[in-house]
C-alpha cells in the first residue's frame, strides 16, 4: 500500500514539474525549463520502475484457478474438435488442416493444466477424424474415377 502512494506521489510530482517546465520554456528560460524537465523525466520514470508484489502470480498458483484453467483448455478442445466433424461446414475438413488444428491446439494444452489421459483422448479424437477425412478423401476419388 505504501508503495502504491509513493509512485502516486512521484507521479504527481512528475506532472507538476513538466508543467513547471513548460512555463520556465514559454517564458524563454531554457536552462530552468530543462532543469524542471529533466526533474520530471526523473520522477516519471521512478514512477513506473518501482515494482509492488503482483496479486495475479499468487492468483494463478492457486488451485481453484488450476481447475479453472483445466475446465477452460477441455472446453476449447472440444469446440476445436466439434469444429471440424462437419458441424455446420459445407466443405469437409482435409487432413492438413486437421493437422494444423491439431499442433495450434497441442500448442495451446501443453501450458495448461490438462492430465495425460485427457490428452490422449483428445489426439484420439483427432486420430479418428484423420480416418474419416482419408476415407471420405478415398471415397470421393472413386466416385470421380468412375464418372471419367
Amino acid at each position: 500500500m505504501i508503495d502504491k502512494i509513493f509512485r502516486w506521489a512521484l507521479f504527481c510530482a512528475g506532472i507538476i514539474t513538466s508543467i513547471f517546465a513548460g512555463y520556465m520554456f514559454y517564458i524563454d528560460n531554457i536552462a530552468a525549463g530543462a532543469a524542471w524537465l529533466a526533474m520530471a523525466v526523473g520522477f516519471l520514470c521512478f514512477a513506473t520502475r518501482i515494482k509492488t508484489e503482483t496479486v495475479e502470480e499468487v492468483y494463478y498458483d492457486s488451485e481453484e484457478n488450476n481447475r479453472d484453467l483445466h475446465d477452460m483448455a477441455v472446453l476449447i478442445s472440444d469446440i476445436a474438435l466439434m469444429s471440424v466433424k462437419n458441424i455446420g461446414r459445407t466443405i469437409p475438413p482435409d487432413i492438413k488442416e486437421i493437422e494444423e488444428l491439431e499442433n495450434k491446439l497441442n500448442n495451446f494444452l501443453n501450458l495448461m493444466p490438462v492430465e495425460k489421459t485427457e490428452r490422449a483422448e483428445i489426439s484420439e479424437e483427432f486420430d479418428r477424424l484423420k480416418e474419416r477425412s482419408k476415407r471420405n478423401a478415398s471415397g470421393r476419388a472413386i466416385l470421380r474415377s468412375a464418372r471419367l
